[in-house]
């Protein structure tokens, strides 16, 4: 309707001289006096009536009008530089049926003009208009036209030197040793260790930890009571796990590139075949089905034996794949390397973190044969496969809703995918309390102490999901995985803009500095940086300074370019990762990957203050 209305009203007026309503126009120059051959900045600046907004200087056409600013014909002034304004809101608009960018407000547009030489000194006199159009959230106004004029003072003298602005370079930028923050590795030795600590966190990320059941399952059936067996089985699956880790980064690195780890991670397609492979384990591990490898491949290894071994391979070549997308944030940086020609550093780093990666499922591996010799194991891991079974129907939610960002469908958002885990949670709570079984289980006699706890803390992490309806943010932990976290509709103030160079450009007419955030629509880690670490007071405070360029790597329009972008100047693919920019194009510091250290990530934004 808004739509509808605002065409009505663009149509019925459009004889018409409008007048501004809602609005105040006013400029101004900085510095007010200046001397011939020296830039000064034109300042026009809107101040939006409360509930109004108006549309941004690179709205794209197909929707509201743009917001325009043109100058009239001078001869003392001569534009030095398009305008520029501060990164805009963007919101869906139903009525218009496309992404909009607005401001709310006061809004200050900012552009460089360059007295010629030979001006007059004295008073001098800017003239020009700015075209815009109000909406608010019933309707909009008629597009309409406000001038301004602005008077500045011209001195005799020669140019200062602080006031003649060169042109902003778009050349790379010499040689230079930026401090870095975060996840670097100084050396070898580092390499290792950052490669050690990664892939033991990676075993709590949620596409990995809900493998561990389908390990447990595969191999009591296969080892049976062979401790031999289990050991030669639990070794080759180990050994499959480092091998494809290692082969599958290095062949896609190879084949597509230094961001082909993230662009696998993100890639609908994928996310999508992870999400129904999580669901079609579920039904498995609630016992609706075996899953069990093809009697063609058995009969082919033509032994018992041989008919395990591929087993063992097979798992581990499903579970690599399957715990790419969790990995890739470690695994990218690795990869880069071999695009700049240390081959052997991917080499020793997936290595190191495949190894460290699968030492613990080596050991899993042996855990079932000796869990089958103790006294009413069976349903106590019935019980287990259950649960992990809702915990990985859980995780197929996460997965799917990942493409749902990508592609847009509507379908996976927030409410759905929270509503989903909150009926999961309760579910698993009331199956573990003994109030709610699987067709082919026995009524629980007896829930002891630890049932109680387990079926409480389910039933607990339901309430606390519960309040995320009315849109009160659940812990930043579980927020984080939600398609758009709650948190972000309340916490995240800041304003965002899309474009580097734009950013570069008025950066350098307002003198402050660039913060890059290098994120991703399927980024976890991004989404707990934007959702606790971004509001906290100070670091909020810090970041309010720059000028803040959000970059999505993974999808939309310009993902592949930004990407691009990211490995070739800054030689990292991995998410997230921050960088602050001089005005000049200029690496200052960088930070690689999240951080729940408040004072560590105020100690990086520090250095571009």
């Amino acid at each position: 309707m808004k739509l509808v209305h605002c065409l009505f009203i663009c149509l019925a007026t459009a004889a018409c001289a409008a007048s501004p309503r809602h609005v105040a126009v006013s400029a101004r120059v900085e510095p007010a006096a200046a001397r011939a051959g020296e830039t000064v900045k034109l300042v026009v600046t809107t101040v939006v009536d409360e509930g109004w907004h108006l549309y941004s200087l690179t709205q794209k056409p197909g929707g509201p009008e743009k917001t325009t600013i043109t100058l009239a014909d001078n001869a003392i002034v001569e534009k030095a530089g398009a305008f520029t304004g501060p990164p805009p809101k963007r919101v869906c608009d139903t009525a218009f049926d496309m992404d909009v960018e607005q401001h709310e407000g006061k809004v200050e547009f900012v552009a460089p003009l360059a007295l010629k030489a030979g001006a007059a000194s004295g008073k001098q006199k800017i003239e020009g208009k700015m075209r815009f159009m109000l909406c608010n959230a019933q309707s909009c106004l008629p597009p309409m036209t406000a001038p301004f004029a602005v008077e500045f003072g011209v001195e005799p003298g020669a140019p200062r030197a602080e006031f003649v602005v060169a042109a902003v370079s778009t050349a790379a930028p010499p040689p230079f040793a930026p401090e870095k923050f975060g996840g670097q590795a100084d050396g070898l030795g580092g390499l290792i260790l950052l490669a050690i600590i990664s892939g033991l966190i990676s075993l709590l990320t949620p596409c990995v930890f809900p493998m561990i059941p389908i390990t447990v399952s595969f191999f009591t059936k296969e080892a049976s009571h062979d401790r031999r067996r289990a050991l030669k089985l639990a070794a080759v699956y180990g050994l499959g796990i480092v091998a494809t880790f290692t082969l599958v980064g290095v062949v896609l690195t190879l084949l597509l590139g230094a961001g082909s780890a993230n662009k696998f991670a993100a890639s609908p397609i994928v996310n999508i075949g992870i999400g129904l492979l999580f669901v079609a384990f579920a039904l498995s591990l609630f016992g609706l089905f075996e899953i069990q490898l093809p009697s063609s491949w058995i009969d082919a290894a033509q032994s018992r034996t041989g008919a395990g071994t591929v087993g063992a391979i097979f798992m581990a070549l499903v579970f690599t794949l399957t715990s790419f997308t969790c990995t890739a944030p470690f695994i990218g940086p690795l990869l880069v390397a071999i695009t700049q020609g240390a081959w052997f550093w991917p080499l020793v780093g997936m290595s190191v973190f495949s190894a460290t990666f699968a030492a613990p499922f080596v050991l899993l591996a042996l855990f079932p044969s000796w869990l089958a010799r103790l006294p009413r194991s069976g349903g106590w891991l019935n019980s287990t496969k259950v649960v992990m079974g809702f915990l990985e129907l859980a995780a197929a939610m996460k997965f799917l809703s990942n493409a749902d960002l990508i592609w847009n469908w509507g379908v996976f958002t927030t409410p759905v995918v929270l509503a989903s885990w909150v009926v999961l949670a309760v579910l698993t709570g009331l199956y573990i309390l003994g109030k709610v079984r699987m067709p082919h289980e026995e009524p629980v006699e007896k829930v002891g102490v630890a049932r109680w706890l387990f079926g409480l803390l389910f039933l607990a992490l339901a309430l606390v999901m519960a309040p995320g309806f009315w849109k009160i943010a659940p812990p930043s932990l579980i927020d984080s995985y939600l398609p758009t976290p709650i948190a972000l509709n309340h916490k995240d103030q800041l304003s965002w803009g899309e474009d580097y160079k734009a950013a570069l450009a008025q950066a350098k007419t307002e003198g402050r500095k660039v913060f890059i955030d290098f994120t991703g629509y399927t980024c976890t880690n991004c989404r707990w940086m934007e959702i606790s670490m971004f509001p906290e007071p100070e670091v909020a405070a810090a970041l309010k300074k720059f000028i803040r360029v959000r970059l999505y790597t993974d999808g939309g329009p310009h993902g592949q370019e930004n990407q691009d972008f990211q490995v070739a100047r800054f030689g990292d693919a991995a998410l997230p990762l921050y960088v602050i920019m001089s005005a000049d194009d200029k690496e200052i510091a960088r930070f690689a990957g999240m951080t729940r250290d408040v004072k560590t990530y105020l100690e990086f934004l520090k250095k571009g203050l």
